[in-house]
């Protein structure tokens, strides 16, 4: 119907107080203005009437971690990777609904490009940011690893005096140049430009909180700047609907990266950041899509929380939630709004279409289709298998061919890394596995090597640096560097005094899943955690024994003995660790007696030395002797 003739029958239909939608001032009914800001309701009066929807689509990745290249299957399947991506995009854009525009098509992603593999960390993400401008992404959130590289050198993580420049974020700055689409973070701000309302600066810490409490609510971040490097939202009009992408980075992202890199920043709590850029955006957009590198697990619904607390404030103040961070596949509604991640390393993507309401300028959320954790499989179709390749296989036929101008960007790199690649560090008899929170054989195996290589009396490494198991067979540097992707220096330190170190190892037993453990070669240690379901730490667990691998009883509650506090330790750890990293602040300010070089390789000289073989055998090293417990 021709929307003069629709506007004249429904004003006559209906009172002259009720808004139609039929002029453009009042087209956006969602979100109107009231004594919170916002109402969030559309008129009910103009429900019975049903325009013709607009649809819009969207393709989701997040946690890609470097990973261009396929990964191939303990069965020899290859499955994912960037060419295949690219391949994907390009086959959904030709079709006639995308190719016409009749249908917005984005493609987001919600951080943590970097960091994974040494084809990509080789060339510091030049390759990642250059598949992304071919796979055509519209934005992005940089997640806490893309933070990790730091100055230029693909050695160093972090400024060294005479042997980088002295900008600690001088690759993400370069790498946001040579990208085509935008980088978005609205809670990320120089700390310096944060003021208090009575234009006095204002001691912060990290996630952008007055080290005095008594200032929180006299902060005024109406005039705090963000890096140059980052835009807080950008607004995107495609076949007349205008789309506001929003960038969130998780506020605790200074204790998940190089903490140097963003000492200068804070990362703002991701509710309150939103809140006001959506009350900013009011009237100037007609959808809302979060970019946030917050996931829910299946333990704690953290984005899905920030979701609901954002609801709470603005109804419908947001339309779509592109999640990352946790590496997991979920497809969570809030009152509609789907919380969607999708996975990690390019194994798999995201794909959601909304259907807006053009006359009401809302968009529909009952009619919503999502599909979480679509697997990029280039030859195979699985009827009937839910959340697996519908796309692929009801839009064009297999196999699905890869990218030519990714493949190539892929192979300069690869005779690049050639020699490197191929050097033969250790052969396994089996899968090596590892665990987040307990004892695991490859933990073992990297503290020992660690210990071994360095003379001293403890090594401690943090799970979350662990990032990948090995496979059964041989294992080269390539396959290695997945395991520590990282540039982490090896921090030794001569006088650790028990003290210190019980606090660094309670933390590690009380952890659930909230951080990583910090697990370690030199000590036995028992302790009593009881992991209650739907929460990630038992803040009651605690210590019953420690003993040095020479048998020295360092505690032992049963008994009452304890070691003088001021007993010490050579130790051997992670620079990331000992400046605080993951969590472990107890460790922050602790002399470093001196540099070793890079972790990754020293551990890898260690087991080449050893012409080591690897298993799963364990020892008990780090073991849980509560009566009961849920994990």
């Amino acid at each position: 119907m021709d929307k003069r003739l629709y506007c004249l029958a429904l004003t006559l239909a209906l009172t002259a107080t009720l808004s139609t939608g039929c002029s453009k001032k009042n087209a956006n009914l969602r979100g109107r203005p009231s004594g919170n800001g916002f109402t969030g309701v559309k008129d009910p009066a103009v429900e019975p009437i049903q325009p013709e929807l607009k649809k819009l689509s969207f393709v989701l990745t997040n946690d890609i971690h470097g990973h261009l290249e396929p990964a191939k299957g303990e069965n020899g399947k290859v499955t994912g990777g960037m060419s295949l991506l690219a391949s994907y995009v390009q086959h959904l854009r030709a079709l006639p609904e995308y190719q016409s525009e009749a249908t917005p098509l984005y493609v987001l992603d919600s951080g943590d490009q970097f960091q994974g593999t040494l084809v990509s960390n080789f060339d510091e993400g030049k390759a990642i940011f250059h598949a992304f401008n071919e796979v055509g992404y519209d934005a992005i959130v940089p997640g806490n690893h893309d933070y990790d590289f730091g100055p230029l050198g693909w050695l160093y993580d972090r400024v060294v005096t005479g042997e980088t420049s002295n900008n600690a974020r001088e690759v993400i700055e370069g790498l946001a140049k040579i990208a085509k689409f935008p980088l978005l973070s609205a809670n990320t701000y120089l700390k310096a430009t944060i003021k208090t309302h009575t234009a006095n600066p204002v001691e912060l810490n990290s996630s952008c909180e007055p080290k005095d409490q008594t200032l929180r609510d006299a902060l005024d971040f109406s005039t705090a700047e963000h890096p140059a490097f980052l835009k807080p939202y950008v607004i995107s009009e495609k076949s007349g609907v205008r789309v506001a992408l929003i960038g969130l980075d998780n506020k605790f992202t200074a204790s998940t990266t190089t903490g140097e890199n963003v000492s200068d920043l804070c990362f703002r709590d991701e509710v309150e950041a939103y809140l006001d850029v959506r009350r900013e955006l009011e009237g100037k957009a007609d959808i809302f899509v979060i970019l946030i590198h917050n996931g829910n697990t299946k333990d704690v619904s953290e984005a899905s929380t920030i979701t609901k607390k954002i609801n709470a404030v603005i109804p419908n103040g947001v339309d779509l939630v592109a999640a990352g961070h946790t590496h997991a596949v979920h497809d969570h509604s809030v009152n509609g709004v789907h919380v969607v991640q999708d996975g990690s390393e390019a194994k798999s993507f995201g794909r959601v279409d909304l259907f807006f309401d053009p006359i009401a300028g809302r968009v529909v959320h009952e009619k919503t289709q999502s599909w979480a954790g679509q697997e990029l499989d280039p030859t195979e179709c699985k009827p009937g298998v839910k959340n697996r390749n519908a796309f692929i296989c009801e839009q064009y036929p297999l196999p699905l061919a890869n990218h030519a101008a990714v493949d190539t960007i892929v192979g300069r790199l690869r005779g690049e890394i050639a020699p490197l690649a191929k050097k033969h560090i250790a052969t396994a008899t089996e899968k090596i596995t590892k665990h987040r929170i307990d004892e695991n054989a490859l933990s073992n195996i990297l503290t020992d090597a660690l210990r071994k290589a360095t003379g001293a009396d403890v090594s401690l490494m943090n799970m979350g640096g662990i990032r990948t198991e090995l496979k059964k067979g041989d294992i080269d540097y390539e396959t290695f560097f997945e395991v520590l992707p990282f540039a982490n220096k090896v921090s030794f330190i001569k006088e650790v005094p028990w003290s210190l170190l019980k606090k660094l190892l309670l933390k590690s037993a009380q952890t659930c899943n909230r951080y990583g453990a910090l697990l370690f070669s030199g000590l036995q240690v028992h302790y009593l955690r009881n992991c209650v379901p739907g929460t990630d730490l038992d803040p009651a667990a605690k210590l019953q024994l420690v003993k040095t691998t020479s048998g020295e009883t360092i505690l032992d509650t049963v008994s009452g003995l304890e070691a003088a506090a001021t007993r010490t330790f050579k130790v051997a750890t992670l620079d990331f660790i000992a400046t605080g990293g993951s969590g472990y602040e107890e460790f922050r300010g602790t002399r470093v007696d001196a540099d070793l070089g890079i972790a990754r390789d020293i551990i890898a000289d260690q087991l080449v030395a050893d012409k080591a073989v690897l298993n799963n055998a364990l020892d008990g090293r780090f073991k849980n002797i509560a009566p009961s417990t849920t994990k």
